[in-house]
């Protein structure tokens, strides 16, 4: 009873404020996503009554008809909109913004994407499903299973048990396997619940609900296993609850952080404010030669040079023409910091098997669409986005084309796409698969020995 109610209050809990969370940041794109649609309103009204042959009270520098006006005072805002199963793991969704806006001016490749967070919040994390199942389920089963065999040697009863015609390694298996689908069922059966309560748009998804049920089921799996082990190995109470802590301590926070920090020892990534320098250093060359870059840029983009022979080059063409020489120049900048990340990323991603909380904090981020590398990504596809909203606009430019009601309704616009693997199944069998192999590897002589099945009574 006292396992039913933890279990349902740990979860239930859990689960609301991740789905919280999860519903501040929709209120949050909400917001910004009706700003966007109140302001091409105006333009929309604007740009109908310049077309109308009316006269607007608005300065040249504003005036919607222009290409750069848009680009820069009207961008499209890019969105990554949560998953379906985003409440279960925050991840790195409090580190990061998840819509951008970016213009036709300025490093687009170089944006800011982190927030402003409590560092209280930081230092001790959230409250969310992943917290629970990671953190707190292994020491309710701790709690559930540590003295399953060293309390028959406590009460005196273990003798009797000896007595009886099966070997007591047996007994213990069956007694734990018995725990493990009483423990295992309440948990899924009160997630399933919470979830259903909750955030019921969560079954949209039901191969990604059944990935995550089978990772649970698994890691659970994983702590008896190393119940069973200790129970067998020890066989005292005191001790046994001791053993399993140091388990715990070791598993699930020392060789996490310790694995965190050989990467970012060994592949450490390279200052931000170092590459920001370098693109200033660039943009005063870039400066110095802004006649040479002109010239070489209409060279290689025939097709933007005007026709008339009264070529007129304002701020914005010698922007243009700078900044693709600056991209050239950046791109090993950028591609310096994009391999250290990955780098990062691979050697955490081939120690992870070293730890089961490893494998199911990059499980549940992936499901929840939170890891590190789906925010990578967002800011790829924002910064291609910001690519192609330049290429829509720079033509006009160059060729002296107005902005009209029927080109601003086909501005481009961001969708975000998640492109990152779950892995949700290779995380499963790197956990279920370390069992067997711990079981073999430990008790491989109580199994095969029958004399030893009996243990020390």
């Amino acid at each position: 009873m006292i396992l039913l109610i933890s279990t349902l209050v740990l979860f239930a809990f859990a689960t609301f404020n991740g789905e919280k969370n999860v519903e501040k940041r929709r209120n949050d794109i909400s917001i910004m996503q009706n700003e966007l649609h109140k302001n091409d309103s105006i333009v929309h009204s604007a740009l109908t009554k310049i077309e109308n042959g009316e006269q607007l009270d608005i300065p040249y520098s504003q005036l919607p008809t222009e290409p750069m006006v848009i680009g820069y005072r009207h961008p499209r805002l890019a969105v990554m909109q949560p998953e379906a199963l985003s409440f279960i793991s925050t991840g790195q969704s409090d580190m990061y913004t998840h819509f951008k806006s970016p213009t036709v001016y300025g490093n687009n490749f170089a944006l800011d994407y982190s927030e402003m967070v409590n560092p209280v919040q930081l230092l001790f994390g959230n409250f969310d499903l992943a917290f629970v199942i990671i953190y707190i389920l292994p020491l309710m089963i701790i709690a559930f299973t540590f003295n399953v065999l060293s309390k028959e040697k406590e009460l005196g009863t273990l003798r009797l048990l000896g007595a009886q015609p099966i070997a007591i390694t047996r007994w213990l298996l069956q007694k734990m396997a018995i725990r493990y689908i009483l423990f295992t069922l309440i948990t899924l059966i009160v997630l399933l619940l919470a979830i259903g309560i909750f955030s019921a748009k969560a079954f949209s998804e039901p191969i990604n609900v059944i990935g995550l049920i089978l990772i649970i089921a698994a890691y659970i799996f994983f702590w008896f296993v190393l119940a069973f082990v200790i129970n067998i190995k020890i066989n005292n109470s005191a001790k046994n609850a001791l053993a399993l802590i140091g388990l715990w301590l070791l598993i699930v926070l020392v060789l996490p952080a310790t694995i965190n920090q050989i990467g970012n020892s060994i592949y450490p990534t390279p200052s931000r404010l170092k590459m920001i320098n370098e693109i200033r250093l660039i943009k005063k060359e870039n400066e110095e030669k802004q006649n040479e870059i002109m010239s070489e840029y209409l060279r290689i983009h025939p097709e933007l040079a005007q026709e008339n022979d009264d070529l007129k080059l304002g701020f914005w063409h010698n922007y243009f023409a700078s900044e693709k020489v600056m991209e050239e120049k950046t791109k090993p900048l950028l591609a310096e910091y994009d391999q250290q990340l990955q780098k990062q990323q691979d050697l955490i991603s081939r120690f992870k098997f070293v730890s089961p909380a490893i494998m199911m904090q990059q499980a549940l981020n992936k499901l929840a669409g939170t890891s590190e590398q789906h925010y990578n990504d967002y800011k790829k596809q924002v910064f291609e986005f910001s690519t192609t909203w330049r290429n829509y606009l720079v033509p006009m430019l160059f060729k002296n084309e107005k902005i009209t009601k029927a080109k601003f309704n086909k501005l481009p616009k961001f969708e975000y796409q998640n492109r990152i693997s779950s892995d949700v199944w290779i995380n499963f069998l790197g956990i279920f698969l370390m069992c067997p192999i711990i079981l073999l590897v430990v008790t491989r002589k109580q199994l095969k020995d029958k004399s030893a099945q009996t243990l020390s009574l």
